[in-house]
This record gives C-alpha cells, structure tokens and sequence, in this order.
C-alpha cells in the first residue's frame, strides 16, 4: 500500500489530525548534527495547545473566486494564522469585507471580477 499509518503524540489525536499519509508526503527523519551544523537554532515545533474553545476573529480578505456554481467565495486570513475559503453568506457581514471591496473600488461583490 501506499500510506503508512502513524503514532501521533496524544495533542495531535485530540486536535483530530489524521493519523493517515501517503508515502509522497513522508521523509525518513534524520537527527541534526551539532558538529555538521554548529550553532543552529532549531525552530520551535507549532504550538497545537490552542484548545477548541479558542475564538477566531477575521483578520483580512485576502482574495475571492467563484466556485463552480458561480457562487462567490472570500480567501479569509484569521486571527491565529489560517487562512480558508468562505462563502459570501458568511462574510457579507464582516468590516474586512468592506475593507476588501474599498480597495478593489468596487461598492458591491457583485462588481468584483
């Protein structure tokens, strides 16, 4: 088979990650070498310990597109750093809509491209 099935740390099953990858996206790990690469700062592994109940707020629109229906979706970049598609229903009411539309120069998101 072509996916392998891994023991993921307690937090990560918690936060519902999937346990599952395709070999393409696995690479065997090898330990850095204080002597190859002496005085390396090694970067601090994503903190996952926001729990669910964590409150995301809209940062920016960053982009839209329409979807195969032709309905219209905003590129929505949050609070903690993620960005998703969202449809136009959820953010017709949002500031960062009106800011997104403001400096596309357009008054409604039907005016976007």
């Amino acid at each position: 088979t072509s996916n392998y099935t891994l023991d993921l740390p307690p937090v990560l099953q918690k936060r519902r990650i999937k346990n599952t990858f395709h070999v393409a996206l696995l690479k065997p790990y090898f330990a850095s070498s204080d002597a190859l690469f002496p005085n390396r700062i090694t970067p601090e592994p994503y903190d996952f310990g926001s729990g669910d109940d964590q409150e995301w707020y809209v940062n920016e629109i960053i982009g839209h597109r329409r979807n195969d229906s032709g309905k219209l979706e905003y590129e929505v970049r949050w609070s903690l750093g993620d960005t998703t598609w969202e449809p136009h229903e959820e953010c017709k009411k949002l500031e960062a809509l009106d800011r997104y539309l403001e400096l596309h120069k357009v008054k409604f998101p039907s005016q976007l491209p």
